[in-house]
């Protein structure tokens, strides 16, 4: 009777070996390609952020830009994402930026502000945002000045040129 038992028991454990265990191997297989893919993507990223940095200590701007938007876009859950995000911004105000925008990098920074609170770029982020705030207006109100004193210049030669004719 316990022959039988066993018996029986091995023929369980077999038959269940043999229709479960592909599916067992397979769950196995999947689960370990998603943490591959997972690793995959994080090099890519990096991989990304690097030849940013190249361009950037290269001199080359706008490829810099291209591939730390890259790292953000494709990527934005990476732990490179911030700091691509603030690259980003940075090199777009870069004194060495002939193509400086500095519009564009307002706005980086504050999507970084945004969409990063916690992490360790947003102060530095907040304080361009107001430098550059505070740089516009300053930009605007010389412009005023400019116009206002062309505008005074030229009553003044209008005023010259009448004081003229009545001599």
């Amino acid at each position: 009777m316990k022959r039988d038992r066993w018996a029986l028991g091995f023929i369980r454990l077999r038959r269940l070996l043999l229709v479960r265990a592909p599916f067992y191997i397979l769950l196995v297989l999947f689960s370990g390609c998603a943490e591959f893919a997972a690793i995959e993507n994080s090099t890519s990223a990096v991989e990304h952020f690097k030849k940013a940095e190249s361009f950037f200590e290269n001199g080359k701007y706008s490829e810099a830009i291209k591939e730390y938007r890259t790292v953000t876009a494709q990527y934005p859950e990476d732990n490179l994402a911030d700091d691509a995000l603030y690259k980003t911004a940075y090199t777009e105000l870069y004194y060495k930026n002939v193509a400086a925008d500095y519009g564009m990098a307002t706005k980086d920074f504050q999507r970084l502000i945004q969409k990063y609170p916690a992490s360790p770029w947003k102060g530095p982020a907040q304080n361009w945002v107001s430098f550059l705030t505070q740089a516009e207006s300053l930009m605007t109100e010389r412009e005023k000045l400019k116009s206002d004193l062309q505008r005074l210049l030229d009553l003044d030669m209008q005023s010259e040129k009448k004081r003229r004719e009545l001599k």
